[in-house]
C-alpha cells in the first residue's frame, strides 16, 4: 500500500520537477531520513552540478541519448553522480580529456574532481608541458586514446594558438574562482596550470586584490 508520504512525494515532483531536501521536508512534514527513505522506494537521482544539492524523480526525469537531464541549469546523470559521469565519459572518449574539455562537455567544472579520480585510480593522467590530459585506466583504452591525442598534440604544435589575452585570462581565473571559493590564490594558480594556462600565482594574487575577493570568498564565516 502507498504511503501518504510517497504520494505527496509525487505529486510535489509533478509540480516542481526538481526540488532539494529542505523544500520536501517542509512540504510533505517529514524527517530528513523519512524523504530519504521514500524517495529511495520511488527511485530518485540526486544533481551532479550544485553540490549535489537537488533531487529529482527517475520516473519523470527526460534524459537526452548521453543520459544527463537538464532543468533549468540544474543536471542529472541517469547512471550516478559526477564520479560516474567523468569515468564513464573519460572511458569512452577517444582521446582523453583536458579539464577544460570535460568541462565543457559535462556543463560543470571538474578540476578539483579530477584529482580526487587520479588519486583514488579511478582514472589516470599524462603531462604535457603545461597540460594535463585525463585517460582511462584500462591499458588498452588508454594506448589508443594516448596516440590519438598525441598525434592530435602533434599537429597542434605546428600552429599553434595565440597567447590568451589578459582579459581572457582574467575571465577563467574568476571562474575557477567561483567554482572554488574557499580556495586560496596559489590553489587556484594549480588548477589552472592543470588546466592548460600558463599562469603564475602572483598573478593570480593581483586578481584577487584587484576584485576584492579575500573579503567575500568565505560568505558562509561573516
Amino acid at each position: 500500500m502507498t504511503s501518504t508520504v510517497t504520494n505527496e512525494l509525487r505529486e510535489l515532483f509533478k509540480k516542481n520537477i526538481v526540488m532539494d531536501i529542505d523544500d520536501l521536508q517542509k512540504q510533505t512534514s517529514s524527517s530528513r531520513i523519512t524523504v530519504l527513505r521514500h524517495l529511495k522506494e520511488i527511485g530518485y537521482i540526486t544533481s551532479y552540478n550544485k553540490n549535489a544539492k537537488y533531487y529529482t524523480l527517475l520516473e519523470i526525469a527526460k534524459f537526452n541519448e548521453t543520459g544527463i537531464f537538464n532543468h533549468k541549469g540544474i543536471l542529472f546523470f541517469r547512471n550516478g553522480g559526477i564520479r560516474e559521469l567523468v569515468i564513464k565519459e573519460i572511458e569512452s572518449s577517444e582521446k582523453g580529456f583536458t579539464a577544460e574539455e570535460l568541462n565543457t562537455k559535462i556543463g560543470t567544472r571538474v578540476s578539483v574532481q579530477l584529482h580526487q579520480f587520479v588519486r583514488k585510480n579511478l582514472i589516470t593522467r599524462r603531462k604535457y608541458s603545461s597540460l594535463y590530459v585525463y585517460y582511462s585506466i584500462d591499458e588498452s583504452t588508454k594506448k589508443k586514446q594516448v596516440n590519438n591525442r598525441e598525434e592530435e598534440l602533434q599537429k597542434i604544435s605546428t600552429n599553434e594558438d595565440s597567447e590568451p589575452t589578459d582579459e581572457q585570462k582574467t575571465i577563467r581565473i574568476l571562474l575557477e574562482i567561483i567554482q572554488n571559493p574557499n580556495a586560496k590564490p596559489d590553489e587556484i594558480g594549480r588548477l589552472m596550470r592543470e588546466n592548460g594556462l600558463i599562469i603564475t600565482d602572483h598573478y593570480i594574487e593581483n586578481i584577487f586584490v584587484k576584485y576584492d575577493i579575500k573579503k567575500t570568498v568565505s560568505p558562509s564565516n561573516s
